[in-house]
C-alpha cells in the first residue's frame, strides 16, 4: 500500500505552510494548525493547491506551495 504525504504526516506543531500565488506572486502563510483546519489533516498537495485562491488576485488553482 502507498502513503501519501498529506498534513498530518508532513507537518509538526511549530511548521507553517507557505502558498504563493503564480501569477502575482502574493505570499501567504498558515500555521500547522490552521493548515490542518482550512483544508484537513488528509490533504495532500495537490488538493491544497486545487482549492486554494489568492486573496490579491483572486486566482484560482494556481499556486506553489511548502513547508
Amino acid at each position: 500500500m502507498t502513503m501519501f504525504q498529506n498534513l498530518h504526516r508532513s507537518m509538526t506543531a511549530s511548521q507553517t505552510l507557505k502558498v504563493q500565488c503564480d501569477v502575482c506572486r502574493h505570499l501567504g502563510a498558515f500555521s500547522a494548525a490552521e493548515a490542518k483546519k482550512v483544508f484537513g489533516s488528509d490533504a495532500t498537495p495537490m488538493e491544497i493547491r486545487r482549492r486554494v485562491t489568492c486573496k490579491v488576485c483572486r486566482a484560482a488553482g494556481r499556486a506553489r506551495i511548502w513547508i
